[in-house]
């Protein structure tokens, strides 16, 4: 595990995504993809979600995508929280959130 993800990790506890949760593994997956595509995330369906499934050996799309937006629901609520880790209030769409997730983490391992 690389410093990368550890940041990754540490904002997503922050943010109350459970652990448990199947999407929370796909989430991690998708960012470590991104930090090596960051255009993937235009490419979101095509490419980011079966990456991120790989990995967690999961072959369907549409399923990584479920799984990210249902860990992304079951996070907390305080807009205070995601207003200081993501710049933004959430919840948000998977490619809104997999982006400022991927920000905040770059920034975070700039400081």
């Amino acid at each position: 595990m690389d410093k990368f993800e550890l940041e990754t990790i540490s904002i997503l506890r922050e943010l109350g995504i459970p652990a448990h949760i199947k999407g929370y593994r796909f989430i991690i997956s998708a960012t470590k993809y991104l930090r090596e595509n960051p255009n993937s995330i235009y490419r979101i369906t095509k490419e980011l979600y079966p990456e991120a499934g790989k990995s967690c050996d999961e072959k369907i799309a549409s399923r990584v995508e479920r799984g990210i937006r249902h860990a992304v629901s079951q996070a907390t609520v305080d807009e205070a929280i995601w207003v200081k880790e993501l710049g933004r209030t959430g919840p948000m769409p998977n490619g809104e959130f997999l982006a400022a997730l991927d920000e905040a983490v770059r920034i975070r391992m700039v400081e």
